[in-house]
């Protein structure tokens, strides 16, 4: 399916899956202020980001730690925006370049991502469905441009795609998988019934 969507609208649509309507989780004067506290103007994806996700502890803190806005903090010109759960990689933004960037803990070696802020957000939304939600289950990667058919495309990247449909499912390819995730157990039979998938649950 090809569907222009806002960045915005792709979080309401998040949102709903995750939580049945979608809320405002900060305001700009608490981001005033940790900007103020930061010294520099935090990104404007980040920023619409946290307004609808900034305190949802449970979603940021599940396969991705994802910094809270009180958490960002700046190391060699990096804003940390995210570590992997075992502490073994973080995610950031440069603030000279504002390019997205890897960090190996183990020697600070810095990579550039050849990935846009907003698709690595919406693919950390989607990966964190995969613990956050009840109901999961996987299907080859191979199968991606036949989801493709059924699913609204929400990253522009192929390597790391997010798909969903403005209901119930959730989809985030990772390595040889694509996870699907759904509301709950009636949307993941609906999702096979109209697809013809047969999903594998985890």
């Amino acid at each position: 399916m090809v569907e222009k969507i806002s960045f915005k609208e792709k979080l309401h649509i998040i949102s709903e899956i995750y939580f049945e309507t979608h809320k405002q989780s900060l305001f700009e004067d608490e981001l005033a202020r940790i900007e103020n506290n930061l010294k520099l103007k935090i990104p404007e994806r980040l920023r619409e980001f946290y307004l609808m996700f900034g305190e949802d502890l449970d979603l940021l803190k599940c396969m991705y730690d994802i910094a809270l806005p009180d958490e960002l903090y700046v190391e060699n010109n990096i804003l940390i925006i995210a570590k992997e759960n075992q502490n073994v990689c973080s995610y950031g933004i440069n603030t000279v370049t504002k390019k997205l960037v890897y960090v190996d803990s183990d020697n600070m070696a810095i990579e550039e991502i050849n990935q846009g802020i907003e698709d690595f957000l919406i693919y950390l939304l989607a990966v964190q469905g995969t613990e956050y939600l009840d109901c999961i289950g996987t299907i080859d990667v191979s199968f991606t441009a036949e989801i493709e058919k059924h699913l609204i495309k929400l990253t522009e990247s192929n390597e790391r795609a997010v798909l969903c449909d403005r209901a119930s499912i959730i989809a985030v390819v990772v390595g040889d998988s694509i996870f699907i995730c759904a509301k709950n157990d009636d949307c993941m039979e609906s999702f096979e019934n109209k697809t013809g998938f047969e999903v594998d649950y985890l």
